[in-house]
């Protein structure tokens, strides 16, 4: 799998939404080669010799602990989840970092960003790293019902969050999108994380505002704050979820077709350029 394994004691677990776990692993040997946006793969070994992998993206990190963070994803065959049963005290191998850190520019002090029950996990260490670097960060939500999201305790005080709820159970009655033109204008940055609709709605959303300011200029392309200067990160980025993939890039099981060619999500994702991605990433 491209690195080798450490082994890492599960010291609790916890809940980051309605049915989604995760997993506190004490591992002090990654904690200084870890940044939001890396995935780690978490192994264990079955009766018979079978060796369950999965992709689990690093959703909080505590280097006084030692110790990492993982979100649990769902399996999407729907089969029975063994990774589940563990307990505090049980020892699993863990590999990584999986993929590529979420590029933030120096530039950015107000970081939007876009996610739904499937995309938090992988947004979540991104704003605690965010906020303890002074920047503002505005997270958007997006669930079906408020039952759906995740507690407000998950992340710190000053993160701002709004929600957009499909049933208008809490916040605003919709989508993420439908905020989208407002937030959008006050962000140096974008970061859009979930299903392929959402991130189809919200990059729709986001190109939308932009044309918009380019025909108020006069027809002249506005840079944002973010790119206004020699930055490399792009304005808006798209953090595509994944669960399969062997994590050196050789298999193309997580592989998504860009302006740039093929991006393999395990080694230069999980972040996609919005305004160059097409096929799943750009969906």
């Amino acid at each position: 799998m491209g690195s080798t394994p450490v082994d890492g004691k599960l010291l609790s677990v916890g809940e980051l939404a309605p049915g989604r776990l995760a997993l506190e692993f004490r591992a002090p040997s990654l904690i200084a080669s870890l940044r939001p946006g890396h995935a780690l793969h978490v192994v264990r070994p079955e009766a018979g010799g079978y060796r369950i992998r999965r992709v689990a993206p690093v959703s909080r990190l505590d280097p006084l602990r030692g110790s990492v963070e993982v979100a649990l994803q769902p399996r999407t065959d729907g089969g029975a989840d063994t990774l589940a049963a563990l307990r505090p005290g049980d020892t699993v191998e863990l590999f990584g970092p999986i993929g590529q850190p979420i590029p933030i520019s120096r530039s950015t002090r107000r970081l939007l960003l876009v996610a739904d029950i499937e995309g938090f996990a992988w947004v979540r260490a991104l704003a605690i790293a965010a906020t303890q670097s002074g920047t503002s960060v505005t997270l958007l939500q997006q669930a079906e019902t408020a039952a759906d999201l995740p507690p407000a305790r998950l992340l710190p005080d000053v993160v701002e969050i709004v929600v957009a709820t499909g049933d208008g159970s809490i916040g605003h009655r919709g989508t993420a999108a439908d905020l989208f033109s407002t937030l959008g204008e006050w962000a140096d940055q974008v970061i859009v994380a979930g299903s392929s609709e959402m991130r189809s709605a919200a990059t729709a959303a986001a190109l939308r505002r932009r044309t918009e300011d380019r025909t108020a200029v006069g027809g002249r392309a506005v840079r944002s704050r973010a790119t206004a200067g020699r930055e490399r990160a792009p304005w808006l980025q798209l953090v595509v979820p994944h669960e399969i993939g062997c994590g050196i890039g050789a298999c193309g099981g997580c592989t998504v077709a860009t302006r740039a060619g093929q991006l393999r999500l395990c080694r230069e994702g999980p972040a996609v350029d919005a305004t160059g991605a097409r096929g799943r990433g750009g969906d």
